[in-house]
């Protein structure tokens, strides 16, 4: 019998697809930077890590491309959706594991490249900067980190991005962090969403990358993938860390 390819969830968004676990959506196009992470694992000898990675839609296009992958995400379920829907020709590439950011740990230089795409702008400032300490040690020498953050003018907290916007001229360092996200969310959507969310810009991400050793190889904004996108709906870096 053919095989039966696992259908992902519905969405009222076009271009979205919600997670199972209300945490957040995945796109259903890939932004240039993870374009680049597809493209990057595809052509190194070494595992790389998806974390955060959702249904694996980069992991999908990094298999396709050659790539080993560790797909890592806090749902199982969707972990069982990414396996369902890799082709046979790629599954002995692909690895899957429950992960949550910043708790878990992996062997120090274990990666060629790492992905974390639309996953840091759930953590306080204290957990983004943990995680990147971490995935600085897991990296090779000379492996590459690819972030992706939703930036401060897309989403329901768009609202803020004035106050985002006098903090970051007065100097604050995490500007973006929006601790009562839910006064921004129609009454019916807050039982199911982060009490926070901490969305960043470029210069953030390439200051808080620098300050723990990785060399910044590009910090951009992000066009978004559905159908109100714009120029500045997410925040980007690729950074190297040295040796």
């Amino acid at each position: 019998m053919p095989e039966t390819i696992p259908e992902l969830p519905s969405s009222p968004v076009p271009g979205l697809i919600p997670t199972l676990n209300n945490t957040g959506w995945m796109t259903e196009s890939l932004d240039r930077l993870s374009q680049d992470f597809a493209a990057y694992a595809g052509g190194i000898r070494g595992e790389s890590l998806d974390i955060g990675c959702a249904y694996g839609i980069a992991t999908l296009a990094a298999l396709e491309q050659g790539a080993r992958v560790l797909a890592a995400d806090l749902d199982a379920r969707h972990l069982e959706i990414l396996a369902g829907r890799t082709p046979a020709e790629h599954r002995g590439r692909l690895r899957t594991q429950v992960a949550s950011l910043p708790d878990v740990d992996f062997a120090p230089g274990r990666f060629g490249a790492i992905l974390a795409a639309r996953v840091l702008h759930f953590l306080p400032p204290a957990g983004v900067t943990l995680t990147l300490y971490k995935m600085f040690q897991w990296l090779e020498p000379g492996g590459r980190l690819y972030v992706v953050c939703d930036s401060p003018y897309v989403g329901p907290w768009r609202d803020a991005a004035p106050e985002y916007e006098r903090r970051k001229s007065q100097g604050c360092p995490w500007p973006g962090l929006v601790i009562d996200y839910h006064r921004y969310l129609p009454e019916q959507a807050r039982a199911a969403s982060p009490t926070f969310i901490h969305p960043m810009d470029p210069d953030v991400l390439r200051r808080a990358c620098g300050q723990l050793g990785f060399e910044v190889l590009e910090a951009a904004w992000l066009e978004g993938g559905t159908r109100y996108r714009s120029p500045r709906d997410h925040a980007g870096v690729v950074a190297r860390r040295p040796g």
